[in-house]
């Protein structure tokens, strides 16, 4: 029962890391980033600052509930047709749906600590952190070496798990591909990855310090009761 316990503790700790990795991703600040460097503001026939504004408006469609709709013309040249629309109203359910998983696991990981505490489980706690780092790892590893072997696979396999076929492919001379093209994609894949890696890193040096705090603790009442 402490084994399984512990394997179910250890997802859970993984996958509210890969949960919270999203939000950094979904700020105003990284979508400018990643659009300065590969937006094809040139091939969309717009200027930099108007791609910088139209790569807002989308994030701001697919973060934020009462976001204002997307144009269907934008300096004159096509921008989202309803196909379009269409799948950034699907993105922003699937990501609604990821917030609402991260706040239910945090919400059930903080419960089930408190429950290790009072018992006074600090060796299981601290398994199952260390765990969870081990498969924050493994997500990391697993997924830059699936997107070095085959980056458009990967990258079809992730739409699939979550969009119907034909609804997430659009032109290459599309707005929406100009505006967020492969390189964008690649570049938040290794940020996510980083982000992972650091939630990992973080989550192995709790379960280190709740280990030494157990050992510390047994030692100190096997002193007590010679």
């Amino acid at each position: 029962m402490r084994r399984l316990t512990i394997v179910l503790a250890g997802l859970a700790f993984a996958l509210l890391v890969v949960g919270l990795a999203l939000y950094p991703m979904l700020q105003p600040t990284f979508t400018r980033v990643l659009e300065q460097q590969y937006g094809q503001a040139r091939m969309a026939g717009l200027s930099p600052q108007r791609m910088l504004a139209v790569a807002e408006q989308v994030r701001e469609f697919v973060a934020e509930n009462d976001a204002a709709s997307l144009p269907a013309s934008v300096d004159g040249r096509p921008g989202f047709d309803s196909a379009a629309v269409s799948h950034l109203r699907d993105v922003r359910r699937v990501l609604a749906g990821a917030r609402t998983f991260t706040g239910v696991l945090a919400a059930l990981v903080v419960v089930w600590l408190a429950v290790e505490i009072v018992r006074g489980s600090l060796r299981t706690i601290s398994s199952a952190l260390l765990l969870g780092a081990a498969l924050c790892a493994v997500f990391v590893v697993v997924g830059a070496l699936a997107g070095l072997i085959n980056f458009d696979a990967l990258f079809a396999w992730f739409h699939g798990l979550f969009f119907a076929a034909g609804t997430w492919e659009f032109p290459a001379d599309s707005l929406l591909i100009e505006a967020f093209p492969d390189g964008f994609w690649v570049a938040a894949g290794v940020a996510w990855a980083a982000l992972v890696a650091a939630g990992g890193l973080v989550l192995a040096l709790a379960g280190w310090l709740v280990r030494r705090a157990e050992t510390r603790e047994h030692g100190t009442a096997s002193a007590g009761n010679p």
